[in-house]
């Protein structure tokens, strides 16, 4: 029997050698069979034109989206999800005939890989996060569609975390987002912490000088890092000293990952081989 064409899935962005999506996705294609394959593609921003008008002639049937392009993507797309509009960001791109469909799954992936490996509910949760670039915007609108009962963002830059609670403030009504200045911290905010989220992309190098009041937090509090390499970030490990629970930044990594996957394939990603492809690469 003639063998199936492949499908070409892909990643872009600039840089985007340094990627771990082709490990996991093409592990998951060898594990179910499907007639996928997964490859990184360079673009630089002035490229991006040129991109989208391969895309039909080169056969590609969707790929993720990665810095600098998730933003820059959304005029070259026929539609949005709900999460990707209410994000303002594009991390996976889907063909559906001759349409383009733009999603986000940074932000449910972050939600799923607390549910699924912390077994943790976001419901009521009282809300720290640190950042207000584009992966804390993703968490805050997970949270927001999760029913956390507050969010309180942190940056460094006041300006930008009040304007993103104020922001998200009018979208979600059920959730309270306010905003403090990261430098420094505020400690009576984190009294009343059940979640602390670092989402800056530099994790701890950003803090070294910033004193974070770890010692305020309730013993039951959950305190994650988006940074996923190290496995243990230098937040994590203070934390962890402090006999608090921790969430390493691959469970966001992965479960992302999953989401585009069953965009793509309409199949149940393999959780488990994803995993160990994964954690064997960041090991």
């Amino acid at each position: 029997m003639p063998q199936k064409q492949l499908k070409i899935l892909g990643i872009i962005g600039d840089p985007v050698s340094q990627s771990l999506s082709p490990l996991m996705h093409n592990a998951a294609m060898a594990h179910t069979g499907l007639p996928f394959i997964y490859m990184p593609f360079q673009v630089k921003p002035e490229e991006l034109d040129v991109f989208f008008k391969s895309l039909a002639p080169r056969k590609i049937f969707g790929f993720n989206v990665t810095i600098p392009h998730k933003q820059a993507v959304i005029p070259y797309l026929d539609s949005l999800s709900r999460e990707a509009r209410l994000i303002g960001a594009v991390n996976t791109v889907m063909r559906k005939g001759k349409k383009l469909i733009g999603y986000n799954t940074d932000g449910a992936g972050f939600i799923r890989s607390l549910k699924k490996e912390e077994k943790y509910e976001l419901a009521n949760k009282h809300v720290l996060l640190l950042g207000a670039g584009g992966a804390a915007r993703a968490i805050a609108v997970a949270l927001g569609l999760e029913g956390a009962r507050e969010v309180m963002i942190f940056n460094r830059t006041a300006k930008k975390a009040f304007d993103l609670s104020f922001e998200l403030g009018k979208k979600f009504r059920k959730t309270v987002f306010n905003a403090s200045p990261l430098d420094p911290p505020d400690p009576s905010h984190w009294r009343l912490a059940d979640l602390v989220i670092n989402a800056t992309s530099i994790g701890m190098k950003e803090f070294q000088n910033i004193q974070l009041p770890l010692s305020q937090l309730p013993s039951k509090a959950l305190v994650v890092d988006i940074v996923y390499r190290p496995l243990e970030t230098p937040l994590l490990k203070k934390a962890k000293k402090r006999g608090l629970s921790i969430h390493p930044g691959w469970g966001m990594l992965l479960h992302q990952g999953m989401l585009s996957f069953e965009l793509w394939t309409g199949k149940k990603a393999p959780y488990e081989v994803m995993k160990k492809a994964l954690l064997e690469a960041l090991r």
